[in-house]
């Protein structure tokens, strides 16, 4: 088969995309298909991002080329839940659902390819320029260059192109070097996009024995030699994968394109350039790509001119920028503060240049005082105009002058807001508010990594200058055993911090600088309100701004995975890559009429972008320019406006307490790690030698008072019937965050009232009841609008559940609530989509509140529920080389070890569910599920292993001493599974593990780095209190003692400051990693028999309630269902 054969093969029309496709099939069957019909099939998988993520980071996955036919069938099993959202993601490109399923059964349809521009594009490259010389224009060794050979058909097309478009005009440009410079751009990206694909054919020849040669080089250049050497070889191989040749030829055009396009530019304006910026353009040196690529590849570029001269190019308007100079030049005219250094832009319209700043050290140490105080200055201004996304690689220090130097996120009009106005606010709406309007938004604050020396932090004022990257590198270049392998490169980074005699300066030591300049220009704002919103008004309206509909990292990720070769042999599986943006939707319906723009910029390898004009409510994208209504519900000025007559006082510290906390935890976390890590625990001789008496009183007076503490920083809602929080704590990925109080017990309003709830029954004092109620309120308001939606005990619904059951026997309530019996019903929902199975997370702790609920009230709906989460945990139980385990994380995919996210808790919840029904096959997983644990044993170390770091962050060996992961938790986790099988006799394996457990945790888990629950010393303790009364030792319960009143006695010499369980150790309110958890152990130091949250206990003391109501209830509530689903039949039966 020839070039010209190859190039007409029909395994082209593979890299067509879904649309395409779509549009050829209904020109030829238009007539024959109804457009009205739905596809009735149920759709029963779920993905998301971290399973995508995982699974391409992994690369272990075989690349299969599937039918159409099965293609769609995966479609449907594997990616969507919800048919309706199936149906409007192929209505949003004018598709209709049953003709995309008619199409991909014609497995026979011939579609067309050979139309497609991108596919002349690719008879240009393979037909044309094939004599042209690349060493001409390209310096150095290419034979280094891994697959150099495969790269040459687009570097010869991109000789082309720059060739044609050189010509009259730009004989001031030196051609050679300018070609070579788009060159290496192109060859760049062509390895990029083929490296993994070439990889996997390498070594697929050398396992398959394809290879010759004496040694690995040789047998590389084999490969090379063999697949490489001539077009036709490359386009062979490409044939294979169709989707990689039209990306390749479609990227090489398009960088040729804006090439030629910044070069005509940069030619037409070059002496007004000269001019506006007082220098002379001579030889074009370099071309340095900046930032993302948008709209068909454009990127900010810097050109790098003989002479030591740049100039920044910007593909977009750069009005913004100018208007942003003119309120700079606001305050200094009236002389506030220190004076601002102002950057020129040169505005074109459609693209701009503006002047390069170059980074420069300051003169002295006074110099980094005023630089810190301009930031200050520049915060505050920042804040007021709503700015976002102002992250370190945003910012140059030149000297003592701060420079911003990407403006494009200034008045942010946050998309799908949804503030409402309206005469009453619920705790829940104001504490968002206040957050989503807050200094935090600014990005100019450090965002606090929780794992080891948090490196991650990208913040303008405070990001990194030692970093951490996880990247992909090539080892064994040049090889047969080449491959890619996931590593983590160390940078160093700091030109958004000043430095002196080559030593970055940190903003720890200028925080009153700061805050000078932060108070200044916001206390002049204050001052000047009307004048400062007509400045604003006067220089912003109709400037165009990026809207940042979602994070940029999840367009990074995706985009990086679709350059596996899974993705590259058919531009559907591409298509169902990209369409996991559609899983938002069924969160947020209305991001539905964005999701279509975001997926079309993706299929082109660029970073999605929406614009919008300040003053207007209307986004729009590139791709059609049509006006997309609905996005924003007011108008940034408005909302501008609105924000600065708004600014006083107490805002003005509020916000100030926020930059202030986040600044200095930062610092604080870097010195303590290594501290922390370090720190010996409280030895039981320690405590001989330090008998301190305290009466049981004392535990419940620290209790009220961390009571009143929590009570007093509560954000109630205006009408006072709810109530939330705000406080530091982590985000989705262990980032330290200010956030709203969740919903969960772990760290949310349910953990709280749960506290509060044992607080009034020991006190007799009902104003800590009526927190109860308003914390319910809340969650039910949490709930009502999907946020943290899932079955979790901790984390999600099952929180409330186990709440409302220990309510109910505190307050004597005589039956079920209908809205427990609602939550039941939502619950069983969740279990069958529940992957994540464990305690925290999953549906093996809201077993365990079923299984209260039924002990409590008999309720046999209740029992049901316990059980189908029950049989679900033994469906997905996997059989070990010792045991059964469970994986409990899609990211992490080993079965690990302890009460939260391991076995131990998963047996915990089977042992109570045997306890309560005599199943037999939930005693026999439960005890496979301790066989496995034992296989994680180490006897030298006396602990068991620590498997939740197994990707090289942290060593194999690894063990923890917390409640959440080691010998602590996992030693409750025994004796509840002790208390529940006692009935069967021997328990020596299970008592081993306990004594075990306590050996280990009296030697080294009292370290007083933190008393939180989750992973500290009072939680740690709960493991004594148990113990002592499981094994009726004696002298368990004296070192409880002991241990509980040296806890108190150094936390009052720290000035009743109880270090809670994030890093840095401040105050914040939840159950598990903060003081109502701490105040809750302080309640069952003063009354041993109030139920253990960390064994999450029932309710104790008080029986079984009415059952005859309990049974009017569920008929009741059984009924009503009936009814629903009859009326949604008929309905749906009168609208057929």
């Amino acid at each position: 088969m020839n070039i010209q054969e190859r190039l007409h093969d029909s395994r082209w029309s593979d890299a067509l995309y879904l649309t395409e496709k779509y549009k050829q099939f209904v020109q030829r069957y238009a007539a024959q298909v109804p457009n009205d019909l739905l596809f009735s099939e149920e759709i029963a998988v779920d993905i998301n991002e971290k399973n995508i993520t995982a699974d391409v980071q992994h690369g272990d996955m075989p690349v299969e080329h599937t039918s159409e036919s099965e293609r769609m069938q995966k479609w449907i099993e594997k990616f969507f839940q919800d048919q309706e959202l199936l149906s409007n993601r192929f209505r949003a490109e004018s598709m209709n659902m049953e003709t995309v399923q008619a199409m991909f059964n014609d497995t026979g349809f011939m579609y067309d390819f050979v139309q497609m521009p991108w596919h002349q594009e690719l008879c240009s490259t393979f037909l044309e320029n094939e004599h042209l010389e690349i060493e001409y224009f390209i310096e150095g060794n290419t034979e280094e260059i891994p697959f150099f050979e495969f790269s040459r058909p687009f570097l010869q097309r991109s000789i082309q192109i720059m060739t044609d478009g050189l010509n009259d005009g730009y004989e001031w440009l030196d051609k050679r070097r300018v070609t070579g410079l788009v060159l290496k751009t192109v060859s760049d990206k062509v390895f990029h996009m083929s490296a993994k694909t070439l990889i996997y054919e390498l070594n697929k020849a050398r396992l398959q024995d394809e290879l010759r040669g004496e040694d690995s080089r040789q047998r590389y250049l084999h490969f090379v030699n063999q697949n490489m050497q001539s077009r036709d070889q490359i386009l062979s191989l490409l044939l294979e994968y169709p989707v990689l040749a039209r990306g390749l030829v479609e990227h090489t055009l398009r960088i040729s394109l804006n090439m030629m396009r910044v070069l005509e530019r940069l030619t037409r304006d070059r002496r007004e350039l000269e001019s506006f910026f007082d220098f002379k353009l001579d030889k074009l040196e370099d071309i340095v790509f900046l930032g993302d690529s948008h709209n068909g590849g454009a990127s900010v570029l810097r050109l790098a001119f003989a002479e030591g001269i740049n100039v920044m190019y910007k593909p977009r308007n750069m009005a913004i920028d100018t208007a942003f100079a003119s309120l700079l030049q606001w305050f200094n005219d009236q002389r506030i503060g220190l004076p601002f250094r102002i950057a020129k832009s040169l505005d074109r319209t459609e693209y701009g240049w503006q002047q390069f700043i170059p980074y420069e050290e300051v003169t002295s140490l006074e110099g980094a005082e005023r630089f810190f105080e301009r930031q200050g200055q520049y915060l505050a201004i920042l804040y007021a105009v709503n700015a976002t996304d102002m992250h370190m690689e945003n910012i140059v220090a030149q000297g003592e002058h701060p420079f911003f130097v990407d403006l494009e996120s200034l008045l942010h009009n946050q998309p799908f807001k949804y503030e409402e106005e309206k005469a009453h606010y619920t705790a829940l709406e104001k504490t968002l508010s206040i957050l989503n309007n807050s200094v935090l938004k600014t990005s100019m604050l450090p965002t606090l990594d929780s794992n080891a020396l948090y490196h991650s932090d990208l913040s303008g004022l405070a990001g990194d200058v030692d970093q951490v990257l996880n990247t992909y590198e090539i080892h064994d270049k040049n090889t047969d055993t080449m491959r890619i392998q996931r590593s983590k490169v160390s940078v160093s980074r700091f030109s958004h911090l000043p430095s002196y005699e080559h030593t970055p300066i940190k903003p720890e030591r200028y925080i009153q600088s700061l805050k000078e300049g932060f108070y200044r220009i916001y206390s002049a704002i204050m001052e000047q309100k009307e004048s400062f919103i007509s400045t604003v008004r006067n220089d912003f309206h109709g400037c165009a701004v990026r809207t940042i509909v979602r994070p940029t990292v999840t367009y990074f990720t995706l985009i990086e995975a679709s350059s596996h070769p899974k993705y590259l042999r058919d531009g559907l599986d591409k298509n169902l890559l990209f369409d996991m943006m559609w899983m938002i939707v069924r969160q947020d319906r209305d991001r539905e009429k964005l999701v279509r723009y975001e997926c079309h910029d993706l299929l082109h390898g660029d970073v999605p972008m929406f614009q919008t004009f300040i003053g207007e409510q209307m986004l729009f994208h590139h791709y059609d320019n049509q006006a997309i209504d609905g996005v924003f519900s007011s108008d940034i000025l408005t909302q501008t406006a609105d924000k600065v007559r708004a600014m006083n006082p107490k805002d003005m510290d509020m916000q100030w307490e926020f930059t202030e906390r986040t600044i200095q935890t930062k610092y604080v976390l870097e010195r303590s790690f290594a501290m922390e890590k370090s720190t010996e625990s409280v030895r039981p001789e320690i405590l001989n030698e330090h008998q301190i008496h305290m009466t049981k009183e004392e535990y419940l007076q620290e209790a009220v008072r961390i009571g009143e503490y929590i009570k007093d920083i509560a954000i109630m809602g205006d009408e006072g019937l709810s109530v939330s929080w705000i406080s530091m704590g982590m985000d989705a990925d262990e980032k330290l965050i200010y956030k709203s109080s969740e919903l969960g017990l772990y760290n949310g309003v349910t953990g709280i009232a749960y506290f509060y709830l044992y607080l009034s029954q020991e006190t007799g004092d009902h104003k800590y009841m009526q927190m109860v109620n308003l914390c319910i309120q809340t969650a039910w308001e949490m709930i009502r609008k999907n946020i943290d939606k899932n079955i979790s005990l901790f984390t999600g619904y099952g929180s409330l559940l186990y709440l409302l059951v220990h309510k109910a026997n505190v307050c004597s309530e005589p039956g079920i609530n209908p809205d427990t019996l609602e939550l039941l019903d939502i619950l069983d929902d969740m279990i069958d989509s529940d992957q994540q199975l464990d305690v925290i997370s999953g549906c093996a702790g809201t077993l365990m509140a079923c299984v209260d609920m039924y002990t409590s009230f008999q309720s046999q709906k209740a029992l049901d529920v316990a059980v189908r989460c029950a049989d679900r945990l033994l469906d997905l139980a996997q059989p070990m080389d010792q045991g059964m385990a469970w994986v409990t994380s899609a990211i992490n995919k080993t079965p690990l070890s302890g009460i939260a996210h391991g076995n131990a808790g998963i047996c915990l919840s089977l042992a109570r569910l045997y306890s309560a029904t005599g199943n037999k096959a939930y005693l026999e997983t439960c005890m496979e599920g301790l066989k496995y644990e034992e296989a994680l044993y180490s006897p030298e170390v006396n602990n068991w292993k620590d498997l939740r770091f197994t990707d090289g962050d942290m060593p194999e060996e690894h063990y923890v001493m917390y409640w959440c992961n080691g010998a602590p938790g996992l030693g409750i986790a025994r004796v509840g599974i002790a208390q529940q099988l006692r009935s069967l006799g021997a328990m020596d394996t299970i008592e081993t593990d306990i004594r075990r457990a306590l050996a280990k945790t009296m030697e080294e888990g009292f370290t007083e780095v933190s008393y939180s629950l989750c992973h500290g010393d009072m939680g740690n303790l709960e493991l004594f209190l148990l113990a002592a009364d499981y094994l009726q030792d004696e002298e368990l319960k004296e070192f409880s003692v002991h241990m509980a009143n040296y806890i108190v006695t150094q936390v009052r010499r720290d000035n009743h400051h109880w270090r809670c369980g994030i890093p840095g150790r401040q105050q914040i309110p939840g159950l598990m990693l903060g003081l109502a958890g701490i105040g809750y152990q302080l309640l069952r130091l003063y009354n041993r028999d109030l139920p253990s949250v960390l064994m999450m206990e029932g309710p104790k003391g008080k029986g079984i309630r009415d059952m005859a109501q309990t049974y009017a209830m569920e008929t009741a509530s059984a009924q009503q269902q009936m009814t629903t689903m009859e009326q949604s039949s008929h309905m749906g039966q009168h609208h057929a």
